[in-house]
């Protein structure tokens, strides 16, 4: 009977409100180191590298780049030390194709974003 009180309808709502915050802030606090990181792959599947990854912050009007990178021999790429939540991804090599931009959303500013999907160029005069 001393625990009772453990099972209120207050307690539980916002003790499990309490809870979740919690668990959400320790997400963030290990998922906020602002990387960006993915492959680029050509119109065959096959990775590319020496590709140029452009990335683009898009305010109110203004679509503003913010970090430009080369792919690796494995088409490899990775931004560090983002601060947004609204990005844009784009990629080109001359001969090879383009990709985007294409848009991405996170859920807070800093979020660690490991595309699951490379990032494929369509041939050149493919829309």
């Amino acid at each position: 009977m001393r625990w009772r009180w453990l099972r209120n309808r207050f307690v539980v709502t916002f003790g499990g409100a309490a809870l979740l915050t919690a668990v959400w802030n320790v997400y963030i606090a290990y998922h906020d180191d602002g990387i960006i990181a993915g492959q680029v792959v050509g119109p065959d599947g096959a990775a590319v590298s020496g590709a140029t990854v452009r990335l683009s912050e898009k305010t109110l009007l203004v679509s503003q780049t913010r970090g430009q990178t080369t792919t690796d021999a494995d088409g490899r790429f990775e931004f560090k030390g983002h601060r947004m939540h609204r990005l844009y991804l784009e990629a080109d090599k001359d001969g090879v194709g383009r990709y985007g931009p294409r848009e991405y959303r996170l859920y807070f500013n800093g979020e660690n974003l490991v595309l699951g999907k490379p990032l494929q160029l369509s041939a050149p005069g493919a829309s």
